[in-house]
């Protein structure tokens, strides 16, 4: 007979609720003393964390909350005009852009990281330019680096990177994303930033978080900035305006490959 499967994130009794083993009410509602990233990083990683990777990890939240008429955003504000009724599918239709191109290049760094750490340390280097020259000889962008308004460098990259050395959080992951900066700089010849997500992928792999989470905390932060601009749409409404600006801004065209004609 198969094992029927558990669960150690909840339970309840008549008159306690537990998350793992912590009293909700008794424990982490008394007093204020519960702090949400905190408890949610630990909800999430199985284990206690350190206030140090609280304060980085709430830096990076912060980070990741707000970046304007981006495609999540305007996935969202589109979706609500649509339906406001339906909150959460606006949220929800916002979260579904966050992939590999947007956010999601957390994730895509974290692995180029992880594969250096994984190497011997006297090969790190020549890892880098070996992972460098593969992507510029498959015309690929370099997850991590690169901003199309931030130059020379990327404030937010900065500051997160002096925040984690200031709370001791400089490991194997951090020296390995300065690696492959230099890597990047000799091959394009010119300085190229370490952007906001290259850094985010460096502190999150130092604090020993999985890369296949990874993405799950930009979810997290990302669904309070698209809860911004729902309130934002209900006092100052783009959302129509958005969509008549793309429909009169992009003209029909039967030839085109989408016609039919070319197969498309």
């Amino acid at each position: 007979m198969t094992k029927a499967p558990t669960t150690a994130l909840c339970r309840y009794t008549d008159t306690q609720i537990f998350y793992r083993d912590r009293d909700l009410v008794g424990d982490l509602m008394a007093g204020g003393s519960g702090d949400f990233v905190a408890l949610m990083m630990a909800h999430i990683l199985g284990r206690e964390v350190s206030p140090r990777e609280v304060r980085v990890m709430n830096a990076i939240l912060i980070t990741m909350m707000e970046h304007g008429l981006t495609p999540s955003a305007i996935a969202t504000r589109s979706v609500y005009m649509s339906a406001p009724e339906n909150l959460q599918g606006a949220v929800a239709a916002g979260l579904l852009a966050v992939g590999s191109q947007f956010v999601g290049t957390i994730e895509n760094n974290a692995r180029l990281l992880a594969r250096m750490v994984a190497a011997p340390e006297a090969a790190r280097a020549d890892l880098a330019a070996e992972i460098v020259a593969e992507y510029r000889a498959a015309g690929r962008r370099m997850p991590g680096f690169g901003h199309h308004l931030h130059r020379p460098d990327d404030p937010r990259a900065l500051k997160l990177l002096e925040i984690g050395a200031e709370e001791g959080l400089e490991g194997g992951h951090i020296a390995a994303l300065r690696l492959l900066g230099d890597a990047v700089d000799a091959a394009a010849g010119r300085h190229i930033t370490i952007n906001a997500t290259g850094a985010t992928a460096a502190l999150m792999g130092d604090m020993g978080i999985p890369v296949e989470l990874m993405r799950g905390f930009a979810v997290i932060s990302r669904a309070a900035g698209l809860v911004a601009h729902i309130a934002e749409e209900r006092a100052r409404p783009s959302g129509r305006f958005i969509w008549e600006l793309v429909d009169k801004a992009i003209p029909f065209d039967a030839d085109g490959p989408s016609g039919g004609r070319d197969g498309g």
